[in-house]
């Protein structure tokens, strides 16, 4: 296959038959060994969302067909993220108002190195999601591991740039801020 898959991001917060299949896909989805250091599962992020009306999570589904099935579910799912609405802290961006945070982003290892986390993260088809829930939103903001390379590279390539901040979360711990423009964004 040349290039990544043909994807789509699926909200799962919807009360559907194939958000149901997706949610159980997505919370049987584990990080590899090295990268349990960057990133929760939805096991951990999953429920945050569902308890927070401001964050919208998401399924990659790497078809454009609706998953019918638990093994279509299982097969198609290549990755997840949610959407936070309420990025209150200055500490990321300077206007927080205008913009909407894409956090507990991973691609699942049996997707990874297909162009599957450049291309969901990427215009148009975050951006898409990104306006529908955050409408006024212009821009989006994320927080990477410095010590995530191989993400930060991914999320280059999407067309992130990194603002300067850093974020000490932990005593090891800092996160670097990037952010890009929504293709769609409004703002006022």
């Amino acid at each position: 296959m040349d290039g990544p898959p043909e994807l789509r991001l699926v909200r799962l917060d919807r009360d559907t038959a194939e958000t149901a299949l997706l949610r159980k896909a997505v919370l049987g989805h584990r990080l590899l060994p090295g990268q349990r250091g960057h990133g929760r599962t939805p096991v951990a992020t999953l429920p945050l969302a569902d308890a927070d009306p401001a964050r919208t999570p998401f399924a990659i589904v790497a078809d454009r067909r609706p998953v019918a099935d638990a093994d279509g579910a299982r097969t198609a799912c290549a990755g997840f993220g949610v959407l936070d609405r309420a990025v209150h802290t200055r500490d990321l961006v300077p206007d927080p108002a205008h913009a909407v945070l894409l956090r507990a982003f991973y691609v699942a290892p049996d997707w990874q190195g297909k162009g599957v986390g450049r291309a969901s993260c990427s215009a148009p088809l975050l951006d898409r999601l990104a306006s529908e829930v955050a409408p006024g939103a212009s821009e989006l903001v994320l927080c990477v591991d410095e010590a995530n390379d191989r993400a930060a590279r991914v999320y280059g390539a999407a067309g992130f740039s990194f603002t300067g901040r850093r974020l000490f979360t932990e005593p090891d711990d800092i996160q670097l801020v990037m952010t890009r423009p929504l293709a769609t964004g409004g703002g006022s």
